[in-house]
């Protein structure tokens, strides 16, 4: 990736210094590559596996929890859309509240005893109905349900 950086700002700086084209065209180009230079920074952690703060599936099979108290509670789960066998895990970011820690520390310790644990999101609460925003709702604590999960639902180890 900083090679990549370094040959766009050596073809920008060899464009802007060689070329015979009016400055109004170099100043426009110059300001759309920092303009994409931004939309790549910006999206790099998303592409990096970073725990997402929205689009917290409808149910999800629990593989993990993490909470780091003061902040946030991260979740690692595989959508059940689509079954098991469809999907990896992926993690998940929650804002901290006592509530959710309490759920979450009594599905923590049903995956430490190896009973594997469904979440469930409920759609009543929260619903973002305008289609013409492009903001998702946020989850909140008490649309998380944790329920234990069917033995034919848990996944087999290699």
């Amino acid at each position: 990736m900083i090679i990549a950086y370094i040959a766009l700002a050596m073809l920008l700086l060899g464009f802007n210094l060689y070329s015979y084209w009016s400055w109004i065209v170099k100043t426009l180009t110059n300001v759309v590559m920092i303009f994409f230079f931004g939309v790549i920074y910006h999206s790099w952690p998303a592409v990096q596996g970073w725990p997402t703060e929205r689009d917290l599936p409808p149910q999800f099979y629990l593989h993990a929890v993490n909470v780091a108290e003061p902040h946030r509670i991260y979740l690692w789960g595989t959508e059940l859309q689509h079954g098991m066998s469809q999907n990896e895990p992926r993690a998940y970011s929650l804002p901290y509240t006592p509530a959710l820690h309490d759920k979450v520390d009594k599905a923590s310790r049903k995956l430490r005893k190896g009973l594997p644990v469904i979440g469930e999101v409920s759609n009543s609460l929260g619903n973002n109905t305008d289609l013409g925003s492009l903001e998702q709702t946020r989850i909140t604590d008490q649309q998380i349900v944790f329920v234990d999960a069917p033995q034919g639902l848990v996944p087999g180890k290699n």
